[in-house]
């Protein structure tokens, strides 16, 4: 007998193709295999007593209050855990018990799905203030560095004409307009529509339009005006629907630590109640759109939570801030900070990735996909 102890990360149905049970025993198995954490924030004690002695009868635990077992309707936190099967078992249990429990009963119904491959976004901007200088293309190097990041393993292309960086003022329709349209007809002629996606980077309906009309697909959004979402409708294209706090103007003036998870939760369930029928929407967090660092680290490390609008998940933390906030650092320096703060979304629960460094993401998500096929 040899005994190895194997990773956690293991796939579960690949270990299973190799020892064979019984189908029967491993779908019972496999809904013990999955550990999920529930944050309950202001849930009343007498709630918290009925969950944690429900919990514990079904082989899951809660962890409460020291004073919480005094019972009485103050207001405290939890931190539910438990597997596939325990949730099952929970969710039937709750839906039979007062204290907001019902509530709790739903949530835990909802399935949170995270991709198996994610999808990388590249970004070129035509502008000469975006704040990533590598970035910045002139017209005549449109198609190269297209095709470029095309062949480097993107899926999408990101063009944008005005810079959202703190502290940018927005230039106006016109002269977005101005500038944007010889990209598009440049693009649009070279039939770059046809070798991958193309999504515009803009909020003015009058760029967006002339856009759609010229190949693009996708409307990158980072105002948040969910009037834009008819328009995609009309043409069939994305929405994606980013959460900024402020404007790129102020957006980083006094940030303060909030309850970041809470705030966005409400802009997205606000946000996406003004959408009716439409399932090409995709939801993006903002990381610094008017956020703390620490703000944004929360954001990226509980991404799965805002699964729950049964919607895929875009990020772009690629080369920002955040990552200068916690190990000093230029712009141009920031690959690997980048690198791991995309890897991290990913697993997650982000699907597309937005980037200015398509090559060396590609290469990670590769070596991602088959190290995931690695059993023992």
């Amino acid at each position: 007998m040899k005994i190895y102890k194997i990773s956690s990360n293991n796939d579960f149905d690949l270990l299973c193709s190799e020892i064979k049970p019984h189908n029967i025993g491993k779908g019972i198995m496999k809904k013990k295999s999955n550990l999920n954490y529930f944050y309950i924030k202001n849930i009343k004690r007498s709630a918290i007593n009925i969950l944690k002695q429900d919990a514990l009868s079904v082989g899951a635990e809660l962890i409460s209050p020291k004073d919480s077992v005094l019972g009485g309707s103050e207001i405290e936190n939890a931190v539910l855990i438990a597997n596939d099967k325990q949730i099952s078992l929970l969710i039937k249990k709750e839906a039979m018990q007062d204290f907001g429990l019902k509530i709790l009963s739903n949530f835990l119904k909802i399935k949170f799905k995270k991709p198996k491959i994610p999808q990388i976004m590249g970004v070129l901007n035509f502008n000469n203030d975006s704040f990533n200088p590598f970035s910045r293309t002139k017209l005549k190097d449109c198609i190269k560095k297209s095709e470029n990041l095309i062949n480097s393993g993107a899926d999408f292309l990101d063009i944008g004409a005005v810079s959202s960086r703190p502290g940018s003022k927005y230039i106006g329709s016109k002269a977005e307009f101005e500038r944007i349209k010889p990209v598009i007809d440049e693009l649009y002629k070279h039939k770059i529509y046809e070798q991958t996606k193309l999504s515009l980077d803009s909020f003015d309906e009058i760029c967006l339009r002339y856009a759609l009309d010229h190949g693009f697909c996708f409307i990158n959004d980072i105002s948040g005006n969910t009037a834009l979402c008819e328009l995609a409708k009309e043409y069939n294209a994305y929405y994606c629907l980013m959460n900024m706090i402020g404007s790129p103007e102020n957006m980083q003036d006094n940030v303060k630590d909030c309850d970041i998870l809470g705030v966005v939760d409400e802009f997205f369930e606000t946000k996406l109640a003004q959408i009716k029928d439409y399932d090409k929407i995709i939801l993006d967090v903002g990381i610094g759109f008017g956020k703390t660092a620490n703000d944004n680290m929360k954001l990226i490390k509980n991404l799965e939570h805002f699964l729950h609008f049964g919607f895929d998940l875009l990020i772009g933390a690629s080369r920002k801030s955040l990552i200068n906030a916690y190990f000093p650092s230029k712009v141009e320096d920031r690959l690997a900070g980048s690198l791991f703060l995309h890897q991290k979304a990913f697993e997650n629960g982000a699907k597309i990735i937005r980037t200015h460094d398509v090559y060396e993401h590609a290469q990670m998500f590769k070596l991602n996909q088959i190290y995931s096929k690695i059993t023992i």
